[in-house]
């Protein structure tokens, strides 16, 4: 029975453990076991896990099917690995025991946008996908439609000019949520998204 393709859309996993090589541009490339579509020059969300925190925003530059004996060590090299052996055990530990014959998915990407504070991923499902920045950015340039309450003004002001770190530092994540999810409603209800 043949297994069932992985549809990449708005949203990639990963482990938190290569935050820091992917934001050095170290890892340029996830290698997954089994079959997944991602277009090519479609921008996603990077999220590691286990927090579910979006890290950077990223272009799939290309996405190539291979045999598992057929990884090479600069495919290795490209993932963040020295060579095609700490490569393959990487792979077995998270998957379990690899075959030759097994069929892994490369996909290519290059991070477009970082996002230093993070995005919860459920706050993005939340806002349609959007980010807290584009969101306090229409709602400071469509206010007078709006009529939001005071709080969300200060909030939205506060996203925009400093940032979502420093928003949520100040009025605590679930206002910060919660201001957001209004002023995305009300953007929507106004037509402005």
């Amino acid at each position: 029975m043949k297994r069932k393709s992985v549809q990449i859309r708005k949203f990639m996993l990963i482990d938190s453990a290569y935050k820091s090589r992917v934001l050095r541009g170290d890892k340029v490339t996830t290698i997954r076991y089994g079959d997944y579509e991602a277009r090519p020059g479609s921008e996603v969300y990077l999220v590691v896990t286990p927090s579910d925190t979006a890290i950077a925003k990223v272009r799939i530059t290309h996405v190539e099917k291979k045999k598992v004996r057929d990884l090479t060590n600069e495919d290795a090299k490209l993932d963040g690995f020295s060579d095609v052996k700490e490569l393959l055990r990487e792979l077995n530990r998270i998957y379990g025991e690899l075959y030759g014959d097994d069929e892994v998915t490369i996909i290519g990407f290059e991070v477009i946008k970082r996002f230093e504070d993070g995005i919860p991923l459920k706050w993005l499902k939340g806002l349609n996908y959007r980010e807290p920045a584009e969101i306090a950015r229409l709602y400071l340039e469509n206010r007078e439609k709006l009529n939001l309450n005071r709080e969300t003004d200060f909030i939205m002001r506060r996203i925009y000019n400093e940032g979502l770190g420093k928003a949520v530092r100040t009025f605590g994540p679930k206002k910060v949520q919660q201001a957001l999810l209004k002023t995305y409603h009300a953007l929507y209800a106004a037509g402005v998204i």
